[in-house]
């Protein structure tokens, strides 16, 4: 029972006691109301008897009169009591009553405490529950924060395999540019050595002409008898000089294509510097690149299938005249000169094709490294998907793993560090990219 409990029924029991107090309290006043009206019954009468002796006369009225009083007084007193047995049968109804109070209230009481019992054991299994979702919080947190923590090494490697990367396509496009100036050197070298070639025309022309005017003169002063020995030879020199003429046609014009092969290569490099300023299009500039490089090759190859016909070209380059008797043994000279020059040039050429060759070597390695640069952006770009996904799906189980609104400061810290670090790697791209 409680103490509000207790109290009711103290203050029941006090009234109790204060009612059957009253009540007996109203019982003696009734008695000693009646003995006083007995008293004063017995006084009147002794008055009555004194005045009888002194009144002799109406002693009989008086005795009526007394008997009628004493009558009235009866019928008094049995009014009182029937009263007071009214007041007892409300008593003890009343005392009913309370017993019956004091039962339900026992009653009440006994299933307050079976319901403070019953409260005690929820609140007892509530406490474990709620223990025991502490713990399985406390090990969730451990487990995303070891998550958190495995995420961040993997950003940090994720970024260093992109420094890497982007270090490599540095050095990739250094090696390009490498390439490339080898290349134009080699252009430069070959126009010098045009430019050379065409003075020794120059000169070798002009040698011929001097000695073919020697030639006219001694034919004037010698004889005509091996003149169509020298005829014959004459017409196969003119014939010769046509297909060198012929030949000299085609290397001006692979000289032109290598001019616009040139100018291809020098947009290319142009497309490579702007290549370095804008990262978004680097894909396509680098194939644009290969392709002029290789065209560079080609034409390379072009040029250099045929080298003892462009390098005699370039060295022989004269009309044929009549020889005399007395000029064969400096045409003999002549001839042997050219042939040795021809050899040279020959030898000029094939340095010239391995040269090339090796250009050609460099740029199918060149293009092996971009190719496995290429690769790897592609991985990396795989490892960023499958990391990002990972986060996405460790906030996701945050999220639904929330229960009181109180956790959720708790929980939000590693979401905002998950989302700070996509931010971060995100930005790191970019800039690798750019």
């Amino acid at each position: 029972m409680t103490a509000k409990e207790r109290g009711s029924l103290e203050d029941n029991e006090e009234r109790d006691q204060e009612e059957v107090e009253a009540r007996n309290g109203e019982k003696g006043q009734e008695d000693e109301r009646e003995k006083k009206e007995v008293k004063e019954e017995t006084a009147e009468e002794e008055k009555e008897g004194e005045r009888e002796e002194q009144r002799g006369v109406d002693e009989e009225d008086e005795l009526e009169v007394l008997r009628s009083q004493v009558v009235q007084l009866l019928l008094e007193l049995e009014e009182t009591r029937e009263v007071s047995q009214r007041h007892e049968e409300s008593y003890n109804e009343l005392q009913g009553l309370l017993e019956e109070e004091r039962l339900a209230s026992a009653h009440q009481a006994e299933s307050f405490t079976r319901q403070i019992q019953r409260l005690q054991a929820q609140l007892r299994s509530v406490q474990e529950e709620l223990d025991s979702l502490e713990e399985e919080k406390a090990s969730e947190l451990w487990e995303a924060q070891e998550e958190l923590r495995v995420a961040q090494e993997e950003v940090q490697e994720l970024q260093q395999s992109a420094e890497e990367a982007a270090a490599e396509r540095e050095n990739d496009i250094a090696l390009l540019q490498e390439e490339l100036c080898r290349v134009r050197a080699a252009l430069e070298r070959l126009r010098g050595t045009t430019q050379e070639y065409e003075l020794e025309l120059t000169t070798l022309r002009a040698e011929i002409s001097m000695k073919n005017q020697r030639r006219e003169e001694q034919e004037k002063a010698g004889g005509e008898g091996d003149m169509d020995q020298l005829m014959e030879e004459c017409r196969c020199l003119k014939d010769e000089c046509q297909t060198l003429k012929n030949d000299n046609k085609q290397l001006s014009e692979k000289l032109e294509m290598l001019e616009q092969q040139q100018a291809s290569s020098a947009e290319s490099c142009l497309a490579l510097k702007a290549e370095q300023n804008d990262g978004e299009n680097d894909t396509e500039k680098d194939v644009e690149k290969e392709v002029m490089v290789e065209g560079f090759v080609s034409t390379l190859e072009v040029g250099g299938g045929n080298p003892v016909d462009a390098y005699t070209q370039k060295n022989i380059s004269f009309e044929g005249k009549p020889i005399t008797p007395t000029g064969m043994s400096g045409g003999f000279s002549e001839v042997f000169s050219l042939r040795d020059q021809l050899k040279q040039a020959e030898e000029k050429a094939s340095q010239v094709q391995r040269e090339c060759e090796g250009l050609k070597g460099e740029l199918t390695e060149l293009q092996g490294r971009y190719e496995s640069s290429q690769r790897e952006r592609a991985e990396l770009e795989a490892e960023l998907q499958r990391c990002r996904a990972e986060l996405d799906r460790l906030a996701g189980r945050k999220a639904q793993s929330s229960t009181p609104s109180s956790e959720c400061p708790i929980l939000s810290i590693p979401f905002i560090g998950m989302v700070v670090i996509m931010g971060l790697i995100w930005c790191c791209w970019k800039e690798l990219l750019s």
